[in-house]
C-alpha cells in the first residue's frame, strides 16, 4: 500500500491511526529461511494483523495478498524452491522440530487470515500439496489478547513464524525482537482501549424487548447436555469428532457421562487433551458412538427435551443424542429474563452468585455441565419474578 491508498488519519505503513501508530519501534530482524505468506484479502486491511507487522520488522518477506476474481476463487501460484515446507495442520503435517537438520524447509509458507479464511485460501491453493506440510505443537497459548483463538493450541501468524524459526534457526537471537514487537503492539491497543474505556462516549444498553421462556423450561424431566469436540490430530481440514458427552437432570442432579473412543482419523493433540482435562488412555478405554447412543437413550427415554448453554453443544452430540429432540437454548433464556448480553457461561454463573453443584464426571466437562445446570435451575425460579412484572409465561 502506498501513501495515497493510506486511509485519512492513519499511518500508511501499519494502517492505524496516527497515535496508535508503533512504526518507529519496529526491529529490524535478519532471518535465514525465506517466509513465504499467502493473505486473505479481508485480513489485509486489519490494523491489528500480525502478518504486516513480520513483513514490517523482516522486510524480506513475502506477502501476497490474495484477492479473488468474480468466482471468489482466491488462487495466488507462488514460486518455490522444492524443499519449501508449508506451514498448515494439516492431518498429514509433521513435527517441525522433529525434522533432521538436513531436511529442515529454506522456504517456510504461511496462511494468513482467521481460521476460516485459512482453510479457504488452503482450499483454493491445491498446488500448495504438492509441497510438504509442518505444523508446530506451541508450549503456550496465544499472546494475542485482542484477539481470540478458536483453540488453545492456536496462535497468530507472528507467533507461528517466531516459533517456527526459533526451531530452524535457534541461534538466531533476534527473534525474540520480534515477539517482542508484538507484545508492544498489543500493549498500544489495550491502553488506549484502556483509555477509551474511562473517557470515552458510552453506548446505551439496547433495550429488549420482553420474550417469555420457552415451556420446556418448566418440564419436570428436562436434562441439561454438555458435549467435549475435537478436531483429530488437530487437522483444521477434518470434521470435528466427539469426544466427551455428559447430561444431568435438572431436578434430580442425575448424571450420564459417555467418553468416546476415537475412530481411525486419532486422538487430538496432547494441547487439546489437556485442555479438556482427559487423558490417551481414558479416550482409548472408552466406548463407541453406538452404545454410547443406547446407553444415552435409556437414561433420557424417548422423548425427554434437551436444554444446554447453546445449540452448538447439542449439535455436538448429536450421533449420541438423536436427532428430532425438542431443545432450549439457555443462553438466549437468560438474554430475555436480563434484557442484556450473556457473554460467556462462567460469567453469568459469576454474575449471578450462583453455586454449581459438584457433578461426579472427568475433566472440564464436569465443570461446564454444572455451570450450565445452575443456569438452568435459576431460569426456572425466575418464573415467579417474570410474573410480577407482567411478563410471565
Amino acid at each position: 500500500m502506498d501513501v495515497a491508498e493510506a486511509p485519512v488519519g492513519r499511518c500508511y505503513r501499519c494502517l492505524r491511526p496516527r497515535r496508535l501508530c508503533y512504526c518507529a519501534s519496529v526491529p529490524t530482524v535478519d532471518a535465514r529461511t525465506n517466509v513465504v505468506i499467502l493473505q486473505h484479502p479481508h485480513e489485509a486491511k486489519h490494523p491489528f494483523g500480525s502478518a504486516r507487522l513480520v513483513k514490517m520488522c523482516m522486510p524480506a518477506t513475502r506477502l501476497h495478498v490474495v484477492h479473488g476474481g468474480f468466482d471468489e476463487v482466491l488462487s495466488c501460484q507462488v514460486e518455490l524452491p522444492a524443499d519449501a515446507a508449508v506451514l498448515y495442520p494439516h492431518r498429514d503435517a509433521v513435527d517441525l522440530a522433529a525434522l533432521p537438520a538436513h531436511e529442515r524447509p529454506s522456504t517456510l509458507v504461511v496462511l494468513d487470515g482467521t481460521w476460516a479464511h485459512a482453510k479457504k485460501l488452503y482450499r483454493d491453493n491445491p498446488w500448495l500439496a504438492q509441497h510438504r506440510h509442518v505444523r508446530l505443537h506451541p508450549s503456550e497459548p496465544s499472546r494475542y489478547r485482542i484477539r481470540t483463538e478458536p483453540q488453545p493450541d492456536y496462535v497468530s501468524t507472528l507467533e507461528a513464524i517466531a516459533g517456527a524459526l526459533r526451531i530452524l534457526e535457534p541461534d538466531n537471537v533476534q527473534l525474540d525482537q520480534l515477539v517482542r514487537a508484538f507484545d508492544g503492539m498489543i500493549d498500544l491497543q489495550l491502553a488506549q482501549l484502556d483509555r477509551a474505556g474511562r473517557h470515552g462516549r458510552k453506548k446505551r444498553d439496547k433495550v429488549r424487548t420482553w420474550r417469555k421462556l420457552p415451556d420446556l423450561m418448566w418440564d419436570p424431566d428436562l436434562v441439561v447436555v454438555y458435549a467435549e469436540s475435537s478436531l483429530p490430530g488437530g487437522a483444521t481440514d477434518g470434521e470435528r469428532q466427539l469426544v466427551q458427552w455428559v447430561a444431568a437432570r435438572i431436578d434430580t442432579g442425575e448424571v450420564f457421562e459417555a467418553i468416546l473412543r476415537p475412530g481411525r482419523d486419532g486422538l487430538p493433540t496432547p494441547a487439546r487433551l489437556a485442555h479438556m482435562g482427559l487423558d490417551a488412555g481414558q479416550l482409548e478405554q472408552g466406548v463407541t458412538v453406538d452404545e454410547a447412543r443406547a446407553a444415552f437413550a435409556r437414561f433420557t427415554g424417548p422423548s425427554v427435551p434437551f436444554a444446554a448453554w447453546t445449540r452448538t453443544t447439542y449439535d455436538w452430540g448429536a450421533a449420541v443424542a438423536g436427532a428430532g429432540r425438542e431443545f432450549v437454548a439457555l443462553k438466549t433464556g437468560y438474554c430475555n429474563v436480563r434484557n442484556m448480553r450473556a457473554s460467556y457461561l462462567e460469567t453469568v454463573v459469576e454474575r449471578e452468585g450462583l453455586v454449581p453443584p459438584r457433578l461426579p464426571l472427568h475433566g472440564r466437562a464436569a465443570e461446564r455441565l454444572a455451570n450450565a445446570l445452575a443456569v438452568a435451575r435459576w431460569l426456572r425460579s425466575q418464573r415467579e419474578a417474570a410474573a410480577v412484572t407482567g411478563a410471565a409465561r
